[in-house]
C-alpha cells in the first residue's frame, strides 16, 4: 500500500513532483497558481486547476494505476473534470433544498473509506498527504456524494409510488420463475448526456474495464468512484435480479459468465455499464454455496527443506489420521495425540465464502467426519464436518419486494435527473 502511495505522484500527470524538501516555498507558490487559474465555471461556481490535479490522483488511486501514458493522462484528465462538474451539480442541487452535509457525516464517510484500504483514518490521511493529496479534496468529493444522496432520499424517493398490483404481481413472477436464473451483480455506469461525446463515454468505460480485468483495481472502490447509479455507494452492487427482470442488453452478457467475470462495456441508451457477476443461482432454489457448514480444522506444517518424498509420506499420515477421527467432540484430543501445528474452530460459514477448490469436499463429507488432507503453501489442513444445513429459500415478503421496485425507480429517476442538471447547467471551459 505504501508503496502505491508513493507512485501515485504528479510525475505521472505532467506536474511537478513535490516532497518534504528545501523547495517548500516553490510548492507553495505553484499551489497558489493552480488554485488561482480557473479550468471551468459551473452555474457560477469555479474548478480551479488545483481541484483537478488534486481528482487526478484520486482518480489514480482509486484505479490502482501506477503508469500512464499520454493518452491515457488526457483521458484522467477528462474524467476527473467531469466528476468535478458532477460535484458541483450535486451539491448545488443539494443546497437548493437546504440539505447541509455536516463535517462529523464527512468524517465518517472518509474513516469507512480507509478501512476498504485496512487503515485507520489518521494512516489513511498520512498516506494521502505522502502522495500529494489533501484531505480537503477527498472530503469535498465525499461531500457530494452524500448531498445527492440527500437529493435522491429527500426529493425522488416521495414521487416514487409502487401500487399493491405492481408488489403482488412481482411475488407472483417469483413462484412462475421458480428454478430459473437468478444473478447478483455489481454495476457501474456512465452516464452519456451528449451523444457527440458518447464515444468519449465508451473509451472510458473501455479502460474501467480492462483495469478491473486485468486485476489492478477493485469493482467497488472503482464504483464509488466512477459509477453515476445510486448503487455506487454500496459499491455497485444491485443485490439479486431474476434474469427476467435484467435488461435485454445484460442478459446475454451475464447468461455465459463465471461469478466473479467482468463484463462490458455495455451500451445502452442512457450510456454504458461494465459489470460483474458476484454469483448466480435458480430463483427460491438453494444454491451449494449458500449451504451452511460448521467447521474444526487441524494444520500440519510441513518442516522446512523437506524433500519430495518427506512431503508425500507426512500427507499419507495426515490422511490416515483423518479417518481416526470420530466427531467434532473428537477434534481437540485427537490434535494433541497427532502433535498438529494447529487446531481450532472455524465457526459457522457458508460453502460459498470458501475457496471453491474446497467446495465439493466440503459439500461431499460426511458430518462428523474429516475431509482428505488439504495442501496449502506450508503444509496441510484437514477440515472437520461438524454440522451442514441447506437454508430455505423464502419468496420475498412484501415489504421486501415494496423496497426493491422502490429503488429501481429511484434509481432511474436519480439518472434521469442528474442528466437533465447537465443539460440545464452552463459550463464554461477555461
Amino acid at each position: 500500500m505504501k508503496n502505491l502511495f508513493r507512485l501515485i505522484c504528479y510525475s505521472l500527470l505532467g506536474c511537478i513532483v513535490f516532497s518534504a524538501s528545501p523547495l517548500r516555498a516553490q510548492q507553495q507558490q505553484q499551489k497558489l497558481d493552480d488554485v488561482q487559474e480557473i479550468v471551468a465555471i459551473v452555474n457560477d461556481e469555479v474548478i480551479s486547476l488545483y481541484d483537478l490535479k488534486q481528482r487526478m490522483l484520486l482518480f489514480l488511486l482509486s484505479s490502482g494505476r501506477q503508469q500512464l501514458n499520454q493518452e491515457e493522462t488526457k483521458y484522467v484528465q477528462q474524467q476527473s473534470l467531469q466528476s468535478l462538474i458532477d460535484d458541483k451539480l450535486k451539491i448545488g442541487e443539494a443546497e437548493k433544498y437546504k440539505a447541509v452535509i455536516s463535517q462529523e457525516e464527512q468524517e465518517q464517510a472518509f474513516a469507512g473509506y480507509a478501512q476498504q484500504f485496512n487503515l485507520s483514518p489518521e494512516q489513511f490521511e498520512q498516506q494521502l498527504t505522502q502522495a500529494g493529496i489533501d484531505k480537503k479534496s477527498m472530503l469535498k468529493q465525499i461531500e457530494a456524494s452524500l448531498a445527492w444522496e440527500q437529493v435522491v432520499g429527500g426529493l425522488l424517493m416521495p414521487q416514487v409510488s409502487v401500487t399493491d398490483d405492481e408488489i403482488y404481481n412481482t411475488i407472483e413472477r417469483f413462484e412462475h420463475n421458480k428454478g430459473q436464473d437468478e444473478y447478483r451483480i455489481r454495476e457501474i455506469f456512465l452516464l452519456v448526456t451528449d451523444n457527440t461525446r458518447r464515444d468519449e463515454s465508451k473509451q472510458a468505460a473501455q479502460r474501467i474495464y480492462d483495469q478491473l480485468k486485468s486485476g489492478s483495481a477493485q469493482f467497488p472502490i472503482m464504483a464509488r468512484q466512477f459509477s453515476a447509479s445510486t448503487t455506487s455507494a454500496v459499491g455497485g452492487d444491485m443485490g439479486w435480479v431474476m434474469k427476467s427482470e435484467l435488461p435485454k442488453e445484460f442478459v446475454a452478457a451475464v447468461s455465459g459468465a463465471q461469478k466473479g467475470d467482468i463484463i462490458g462495456p455495455i451500451e445502452r441508451e442512457d450510456g454504458f455499464y461494465v459489470l460483474q457477476l458476484e454469483n448466480k443461482r435458480k430463483v427460491l432454489t438453494p444454491s451449494p454455496d449458500d449451504t451452511q457448514v460448521t467447521l474444526k480444522h487441524l494444520f500440519f506444517k510441513i518442516a522446512a527443506g523437506a524433500k519430495e518424498n518427506e512431503v508425500a509420506a507426512l500427507e499419507k499420515a495426515v490422511d490416515s489420521m483423518g479417518k481416526q477421527i470420530e466427531g467434532c467432540d473428537d477434534v481437540e484430543a485427537k490434535a494433541k495425540a497427532f502433535e498438529a501445528t494447529s487446531s481450532g474452530s472455524l465457526g459457522t460459514l457458508t460453502v460459498g465464502e470458501l475457496p471453491p477448490a474446497m467446495h465439493k469436499t466440503l459439500l461431499e463429507t460426511k458430518v462428523g467426519s474429516a475431509t482428505k488432507p488439504l495442501r496449502e503453501d506450508d503444509g496441510f489442513r484437514l477440515m472437520v464436518i461438524c454440522d451442514r444445513e441447506v437454508p430455505e429459500i423464502n419468496i420475498p415478503g412484501y415489504e421486501a419486494v415494496q423496497n426493491n421496485l422502490t429503488n429501481q425507480r429511484v434509481g432511474l429517476m436519480a439518472r434521469r435527473h442528474l442528466r437533465d442538471l447537465r443539460r440545464d447547467a452552463i459550463i464554461d471551459y477555461r
